[in-house]
């Protein structure tokens, strides 16, 4: 093999080798997330090419007689201040909030959009992976103003207990 066709395979396994690595460290944000409010998991998995999040537990998952306003008490939690009124029986329960989101690098995904069920709205946002994928910094933003927003620190969840009757999850085996 001569030095310009050695080169060129270097150039090309260097390409692929890269392009793997760069996949790869897109992927740590991979995983379940309990929020500040400790009241949830959220799980941001690939969807297609770009990075989702949904809602996987719920813990008290359902109106009190205090929130009778909203639903039955006792029935699980809907998301009934959408502002569409064809979603507002579907349960938050399993739930896609987070969309679209590209991985830009060095731990950071943009471009994509937050539904908060607890107003019905819809954010642009951004999240960034932190200390090897052991917390996620979520920043929501008026799309309109992007720079009027609020963080929230997520933490990876680990060694946590699901078998409690609080938490209401959809990899729980239903008894």
């Amino acid at each position: 093999m001569n030095q310009k066709s050695l080169l060129a395979v270097l150039v090309v396994f260097s390409i692929g080798l890269g392009g793997g690595l760069f996949a790869q460290d897109a992927d740590v944000a991979v995983g379940r997330y309990v929020p500040p409010e400790k009241d949830s998991i959220i799980e941001i998995f690939k969807c297609g090419d770009k990075y989702c999040g949904k809602t996987v537990c719920i813990k008290d998952n359902a109106y009190t007689e205090k929130e009778k306003a909203n639903g039955v008490p006792g029935t699980p939690y809907l998301d009934h201040h959408n502002e569409d009124p064809k979603l507002r029986t579907r349960p938050n329960l399993g739930m896609v909030f987070i969309t679209g989101f590209n991985y830009v690098g060095e731990g950071t995904y943009k471009n994509g959009k937050i539904y908060n069920p607890r107003d019905g709205k819809t954010y642009c946002g951004k999240f960034t992976s932190l200390d090897n994928g052991k917390k996620l910094d979520l920043k929501g933003t008026l799309c309109s103003i992007t720079f009027i927003g609020k963080t929230n620190s997520w933490d990876r969840v680990t060694n946590m207990n699901f078998d409690d009757p609080k938490w209401d999850c959809t990899f729980k085996t239903k008894k």
